[in-house]
Order: C-alpha cells, then sequence, then structure tokens
C-alpha cells in the first residue's frame, strides 16, 4: 500500500484547490453571519426594524 503513489495532474489539483478555498470562504462568512445574529447585528433585526418605522 505505502509504494502506491497518488497524482493529481494540473487540472485536478486546480479544481481541489478552488473547492477548498471555497468551502473555506463559505464558511467563514456563514460563521460570521452568525455570529452578527447572535449579538443582534444580523440582517433579520434591521428588516424587522425597518418594516416597524415603515408603517408608522
Amino acid at each position: 500500500m505505502l509504494r502506491i503513489v497518488g497524482y493529481i495532474d494540473a487540472g485536478s489539483g486546480s479544481y481541489l484547490l478552488a473547492a477548498i478555498a471555497s468551502g473555506a470562504a463559505g464558511t467563514w462568512f456563514f460563521l460570521r453571519s452568525k455570529f452578527a445574529d447572535l449579538r443582534g447585528r444580523g440582517a433579520k433585526n434591521s428588516e424587522q426594524t425597518s418594516d416597524i418605522t415603515a408603517s408608522e
């Protein structure tokens, strides 16, 4: 098993690198939005307050 060497050509390598980078970026933005919701600065709160002020 140790004698088998994996080979990734340039096209597959760049595809895997893009998939890993986009997954990391997506995770970062997801976590950042969840922490903003926890702190009360998320988009949900701003939409609710704008609806309340518009109806008055």
